[in-house]
Parts: C-alpha cells; structure tokens; sequence
C-alpha cells in the first residue's frame, strides 16, 4: 500500500474509537504529542501511526498515571532514541561498506575493538 494510500480518521471517529472526547485528542495536538494531518477545510485526519502514538499517551496517562509533562519527557526521549538507533545502524553501515580505493593507493585499516570497562573514579 503505498503512503498515499494509507487510511485515516476523522476526529470523530478516533475519539470512539480510544473512547476519549475529542477535546482532549485537540488538547494532545496543542501539545505537540500528535500532529494529524489537516484538509483544505481544516478537518484533522488521523493516521494508523497517529493512533499508535495516542493509544501510547492514554496506557501512560491511564495505566500508569503519568501526567502530561511525564508524557512529554517520555515521548521526547522515545524520539531521541530513535534518532540514536538510527545514527548507531548509518555507523555500522560506515564501519561494514568496504572502502573505495583509487588506482595505486595502499589501503590502511584501523580495527576497532571493545574496551575493557573502567571503575569511574569520584573527583571532589
């Protein structure tokens, strides 16, 4: 299915769906925690990935009894770690693609290897 393709939802509809009022689905766009798409008309429209994300804030707010500022350092973290993975998976891509080598050059190779963890030492 291509992006284009995908389905989404009106306000309305999420709103039964995760049984919340659609006040408090406004409420997480302000704060930035959601960011459905919107029509010519202004309708937001909700995708699959949107509803992820919602169905996430209600179990922390609900289950877990974190308010909203908990919400937004969580989700804030959930974003950094994301991006580091992705850093981490375009490092080891570097570190496996055999480098290109020109016409009469020697090729020097550096190997990486772990380090021994050290005891951290308290300076006062």
């Amino acid at each position: 299915m291509a992006a284009d393709d995908q389905q989404v939802f009106s306000i309305s509809r999420i709103a039964q769906m995760l049984h919340v009022h659609p006040q408090t689905l406004r409420l997480y766009e302000r704060a930035g925690f959601v960011k459905p798409v919107r029509t010519h008309g202004a309708t937001r429209l909700y995708s699959q990935q949107d509803i992820d994300q919602l169905r996430l804030i209600l179990h922390l707010t609900r289950d877990l009894g974190v308010n909203l500022a908990g919400v937004e350092i969580i989700l804030r973290m959930q974003r950094q770690i994301e991006h580091l993975q992705d850093e981490i998976a375009s490092l080891q891509q570097l570190l496996t693609a055999p480098a290109p080598v020109q016409s009469g050059e020697t090729v020097q190779t550096q190997a990486l290897m772990k380090a021994t963890p050290r005891k951290l030492v308290k300076i006062s």
